[in-house]
């Protein structure tokens, strides 16, 4: 009888045993192929991007170089952001005679402005720019008042940031100057257009929803560009998605 109530106990024994060596095997699987999945993950990490690709609307926006480019590069920017204006400046050169002159990229840009009252104003006239004068109107006014920045920030003086430095009227000779007094008065009462207000307002809505919260934000192809005053990173992120096949 105690021979029987012994084998009993060994036999529960050994299936317990036989259950519990499962369920380990089991464990370690799942860690396994839970710990290959994260590898797997990880290797699709750009060094330059993030992996969330933003749908970025782009219809009705300027745009520099061949549209029918394979690239997409978005700036949300600020007229009034040193930022910005370093990127304008000191990238945009390096970027267009690599990528945009080439036909490899082609660059649009979205107002985002947040800084300062005339942040706003300088949008709403480069909007107007754009609607009456045209596309290349608009990248000669862009490029002008992104100069400007040379003088509202001399000798570093970064207090002129929350100061109203884009006035009406330096905006307004910036139009004269460039496209001369009759093109100019296609712009008369600009700042009291509620059309453009509103173009500059949808567009800080959608900067926004991609996750703007500083500028220059530039994004390759939807996707967020890490360092965007980075010219090594902006490039990277354009030749990792031309080596990807991450073309449009």
């Amino acid at each position: 009888m105690a021979n029987k109530k012994l084998k009993k106990k060994l036999s529960g024994d050994h299936l317990f045993g036989i259950i519990m060596t499962a369920l380990v095997i089991l464990i370690l699987l799942s860690l396994f192929l839970f710990s290959d999945k994260l590898r797997r993950d990880d290797s699709n990490t750009s060094e330059y991007t993030s992996n969330t690709e933003y749908n970025i609307d782009i219809k009705n926006e300027p745009v520099l170089g061949d549209k029918n480019a394979p690239i997409t590069i978005v700036e949300y920017g600020d007229y009034k952001c040193p930022a910005c204006g370093y990127f304008t400046n000191s990238i945009m050169p390096q970027l267009d005679a690599d990528y945009i002159a080439t036909g490899k990229i082609k660059f649009v840009f979205k107002n985002f402005p947040f800084i300062y009252t005339d942040s706003a104003r300088a949008a709403l006239y480069a909007e107007g720019v754009y609607d009456k004068l045209g596309n290349d109107a608009f990248w000669k006014f862009h490029k002008t008042v992104y100069e400007y920045q040379n003088i509202i920030y001399a000798d570093e003086n970064s207090q002129n940031e929350h100061k109203d430095m884009l006035t009406e009227k330096y905006l307004n000779k910036t139009v004269v100057d460039l496209f001369g007094k009759e093109k100019a008065s296609s712009l008369k009462n600009i700042i009291d257009n509620d059309d453009y207000a509103k173009e500059v307002k949808t567009d800080y809505k959608q900067g926004k929803n991609d996750d703007v919260s500083s500028t220059p934000s530039i994004y390759v192809n939807g996707k967020k560009v890490y360092d965007p005053l980075s010219y090594d990173s902006v490039k990277g992120a354009i030749e990792e998605a031309l080596n990807n096949g991450d073309v449009e």
